[in-house]
């Protein structure tokens, strides 16, 4: 019988564009990887393990999660457990809000009102994106 999921981890994801955002934030800036949450002195504590924390662990098991997981709709979460450490894939509900979808308009936002919080380097699709919406605003009467 798997693990049941503790609390904290069930809490969290009760913040679904919290966690969302970080994890896709976190693989655009760092590759793919896991968010490790964890109990801290203030309540729950997010982190990001990049892929070669895994390498350097040799865990295979977690690093085949991290190869196959899909950023866009999907992220790892690693997490400790009476039995040890566990990892565990979580995907988009059925019309839900994607990860990157959820970091998009985060980052639209920001441009607009903290644009000092914006990301250095912008992903090249980011870009790309503002490029267009640039022309669609040109192009309207």
């Amino acid at each position: 019988m798997p693990t049941p999921i503790p609390d904290f981890v069930d809490r969290v994801l009760r913040e679904w564009d919290f966690i969302a955002f970080f994890a896709y934030d976190n693989f655009e800036s760092c590759g793919r990887g896991a968010v490790g949450l964890g109990d801290g002195a203030n309540g729950i504590q997010a982190m990001y393990a990049p892929r070669e924390y895994f390498v350097k662990k040799g865990d295979q098991a977690v690093l085949q999660k991290v190869d196959e997981y899909d950023p866009v709709t999907e992220f790892l979460v690693h997490f400790e457990v009476p039995e040890g450490m566990r990892t565990i894939r979580i995907r988009t509900p059925e019309e839900g809000r994607n990860p990157k979808r959820i970091w998009f308009f985060e980052m639209l936002r920001r441009l607009e009102e903290e644009p000092d919080k914006m990301p250095d380097p912008l992903p090249d699709w980011f870009a790309k994106a503002l490029e267009k919406l640039n022309q669609i605003n040109k192009d309207k009467p």
